[in-house]
């Protein structure tokens, strides 16, 4: 089935502990129809093997030579299927409602088509390294 929502996270040698924080964020979202497409834009092995310890059948990872974020994103947007597209950081952390709330707002909303939001700086939680 086609998911409602297609999340973008493109990644260039981002530290593990900054991109496990951003892909547990988003598998905790209360909103579960969606697809997570990594798009690791040819980083070092060490981010493809932490990827793919993920077993989650909404994660879909694609690896490609390096030709920067604005070709990787690009290249993500063919791939998505969702009727809407959420765009993410590979050291970003989205709270749990961040989907719920944005998706009822825009099928509230017809005439909007981009949301945001506000950002909290945060301290990391975790103590992974590389």
């Amino acid at each position: 089935m086609k998911p409602r929502i297609s999340v973008l996270i493109p990644t260039y040698n981002t530290k593990v502990e900054y991109i496990k924080q951003a892909i547990d964020s988003i598998l905790e979202q209360t909103y579960e129809d969606f697809e997570l497409l990594i798009l690791d834009d040819g980083s070092d092995k060490y981010v493809q093997d932490f990827i793919l310890t993920y077993h989650d059948d909404r994660i879909r990872y694609f690896y490609k030579n390096n030709t920067g974020i604005a070709d990787t994103l690009n290249y993500g947007l063919a791939l998505a299927k969702g009727e809407y597209i959420a765009r993410m950081d590979a050291d970003d952390i989205s709270l749990p409602n961040r989907f719920k709330e944005q998706v009822q707002f825009l099928d509230k909303h017809q005439d909007v088509s981009v949301v945001g939001s506000w950002i909290e700086s945060f301290q990391l939680r975790t103590g992974i390294t590389r």
